[in-house]
């Protein structure tokens, strides 16, 4: 018998080896083949073909799409025969990863936003450091304070710096403001992308650069985030993968905040996680390694947190992500997070048609641009799994 994994990342190739490791010491009868696929697009084309692996990794796409497209298979009923406590993972989390009571994927890790600020830079100003739910507006108002300028105007030092050419950044701000990219059932941008709330949103965002509150372009030849190590900027929106490079130093120089929003707005994350394929003709073979990859607890828990942040409640303890002053933040805010519009594959090629961002260079450009992008595409291709190339 034999089992054929499949991954595009090679940092995960470690963990799925460690569980491979541990899986043969039970079943030392089966050959389990691990293979390194070059893109996600070449995982779907074989899926599609029925030729895909095992044990299928999934990302955080549309779990309704990948189950009627034949990417995924329910696992419902092993779950509730093993007794598999779907409770123990944060509610965002179970909820990505099911669909009309399907459940097409274990999660094992995930990424949300947060704002990254320099405790020093805070204290020089005399500010407080950010409270758990702050505000856009108290944001907005604590990078302007925190902006230094010359005696001719010029910036020494931004406040924030703010990221913009991806949808994940902005979309948040765009919840705030009561709108969406796209209708929740994933067929919509008219009356969505282009709507007063969803235009006001991406403006708010771009204003932080328009005003000087972020640079606009890059603020020397280092990465972002060795500029904000670096004292260039004060704050810095990212995600939870931020910290893993940071030397001991830095994580004692800095601090992090939920993403700014109105009380009962959400988030933004993206889960991972592994499934079986339709095709795979030993599915009780994959759901016994399957559990292995995906335990929330034990050594290969401990390494899904190495990688990003823990999706369940055992592995934020057990991990220690739970009660580190740069993690926990990140957890809280998982808890009141919802997926992207980007989990529709069409929503990609569709928004990003004639470089949408890069079009939109300061706030007075957004009504026009978001406008235009409708109207070439108000409403989104149906899924095709054999054709789409985003997942």
């Amino acid at each position: 018998m034999k089992l054929r994994i499949a991954t595009h990342d090679e940092e995960r190739m470690a963990v799925i080896q460690e569980a491979m490791r541990q899986f043969r010491k039970e079943y030392p009868d089966v050959t389990t083949v691990l293979e390194l696929v070059p893109d996600r697009k070449t995982m779907r084309r074989q899926l599609a073909e029925g030729n895909g692996p095992d044990i299928v990794e999934w990302e955080g796409a549309n779990m309704g799409q990948c189950l009627e497209g034949g990417l995924l298979t329910d696992l419902s009923d092993l779950i509730a025969r093993d007794g598999i406590d779907m409770g123990d993972y944060y509610p965002s989390v179970y909820e990505a990863v099911q669909s009309d009571r399907r459940i097409g994927a274990i999660p094992v890790m995930a990424d949300t936003l947060g704002v990254y600020y320099n405790r020093d830079h805070f204290d020089q100003a005399g500010l407080p450091y950010p409270r758990e739910n702050w505000t856009w507006e108290e944001f907005v108002e604590t990078a302007k304070r925190l902006t230094l300028r010359d005696e001719r105007g010029d910036i020494r030092r931004h406040g924030v710096f703010a990221s913009f050419g991806y949808m994940i950044y902005v979309e948040p701000v765009v919840w705030d403001c009561g709108g969406a990219f796209l209708s929740e059932d994933g067929t919509q941008l008219d009356g969505y992308l282009n709507s007063e709330a969803t235009i006001e949103g991406v403006c708010r965002y771009l204003r932080l650069i328009d005003e000087g509150l972020s640079p606009r372009m890059e603020v020397g030849r280092d990465s972002w985030i060795d500029c904000f190590i670096h004292g260039k900027m004060s704050m810095y929106i990212s995600a939870n993968w931020t910290i893993r490079p940071m030397k001991a130093e830095q994580r004692a120089k800095f601090g992090v905040a939920g993403f700014p929003r109105n009380p009962g707005k959400s988030n933004l994350f993206e889960v991972y996680g592994y499934g079986i394929s339709p095709s795979c003709p030993e599915r009780e073979l994959a759901w016994a390694f399957l559990r292995k990859l995906t335990a929330p607890s034990g050594e290969i828990g401990k390494l899904w947190s190495v990688l990003k942040l823990t999706v369940s409640q055992t592995a934020a303890e057990q991990s220690g992500q739970a009660t580190d002053a740069l993690y926990a933040p990140f957890l809280l805010e998982l808890q009141s997070a919802r997926l992207s519009a980007y989990q529709w594959p069409n929503m990609i090629p569709a928004f990003h048609f004639h470089d949408t961002f890069r079009t939109m260079v300061h706030a007075e450009n957004v009504e026009q641009v978001l406008k235009a992008a409708v109207h070439r595409t108000p409403t989104l291709p149906a899924f095709d799994p054999v054709t789409f190339e985003w997942w």
